[in-house]
C-alpha cells in the first residue's frame, strides 16, 4: 500500500503489544519510548477508483487499531480481565481483509483483538468498537439506542455522524483520512480518550450543543 506519514503523525515505536503499559487517564504520561501515534494517512487518491477504495479502507483499519490503543474502557465493558477487544462491523463490511489482517496476532493491554460481523443490533452490547459504513448510516439511531448504558466506541464515516451521536467520524480532507471526536458521546459511553488522540482530532459536540453544555 502506498502511504504517507505527515509531519503531524509519527509512528509508534515497535514492540510487542502485550508489553505495552496499561493506559490510564488522557493526561497521564506514556512511557519514554512511546511516540505519539501510528496513524496512517492516504496519499493523493490513486488513479483507479478501485485502488482508491482499497487504500482508504486499509488506512481506516489502521486508525481503528490505534483508536483501541488510545482509548480506555471501564472495567465493566468486558466480561473479565482477559476478554478480547471486539471490533464489530455492523452489517455492510467495506474493509475486505484489511481489518482482519492488521489486527491478526496483536493484543492490547493483554487483551486479544477479535473481529466480529454483526447483523442484529441486539448483539452489539458485547462490542468495544462498532463501525458503521455509509451503507449502514441510516441505522445509527437504532444502534445508539441499543447501546445506551454500554461503553462502545461507535465509529462511522458519514457526514454528520459525530454530531448525531457517533463517537468518532472519519472524513476526507485534501485526499487524506481525518477524524472527528464527539466528546459528548465518548463521555456518555464512559470512555477515556487520550489527550494525544484528541490533539489530532477535530473536536465536535452533539448537534445543538456546540459549546458542550
Amino acid at each position: 500500500m502506498n502511504r504517507k506519514i505527515t509531519d503531524r503523525f509519527v509512528p509508534v515505536a515497535r514492540r510487542k503489544e502485550s508489553q505495552r503499559p496499561r493506559f490510564r487517564h488522557a493526561g497521564s504520561a506514556f512511557s519514554a519510548g512511546m511516540l505519539v501515534l501510528l496513524l496512517l494517512l492516504s496519499q493523493c487518491v490513486p488513479a483507479r477508483a478501485q485502488e482508491s477504495r482499497s487504500v482508504e479502507y486499509q488506512v481506516k483499519a489502521a486508525f481503528l487499531l490505534n483508536f483501541a490503543k488510545f482509548v480506555d474502557w471501564p472495567a465493566d465493558a468486558f466480561e473479565n480481565e482477559t476478554a478480547p477487544i471486539n471490533f464489530c462491523v455492523f452489517r455492510q463490511d467495506p474493509f475486505g481483509r484489511a481489518l482482519a489482517d492488521i489486527t491478526q496476532g496483536k493484543s492490547i493491554n493483554n487483551r486479544g483483538l477479535q473481529i466480529r460481523h454483526i447483523q442484529d443490533v441486539a448483539n452489539l452490547k458485547s462490542c468495544q468498537i462498532v463501525f458503521l459504513s455509509d451503507a449502514a448510516y441510516k441505522q445509527l439511531p437504532e444502534v445508539l439506542d441499543s447501546l445506551k448504558g454500554s461503553s462502545a466506541l461507535v465509529v462511522g464515516e458519514s457526514e454528520g455522524f459525530a454530531e448525531r451521536g457517533g463517537g468518532i467520524q472519519f472524513y476526507l480532507e485534501d485526499g487524506k483520512v481525518r477524524f472527528s471526536v464527539n466528546v459528548d458521546a465518548t463521555k456518555r459511553a464512559r470512555l477515556t480518550v487520550s489527550s494525544k488522540l484528541l490533539a489530532l482530532a477535530r473536536i465536535v459536540h452533539d448537534q445543538g450543543n456546540s459549546k458542550g453544555n
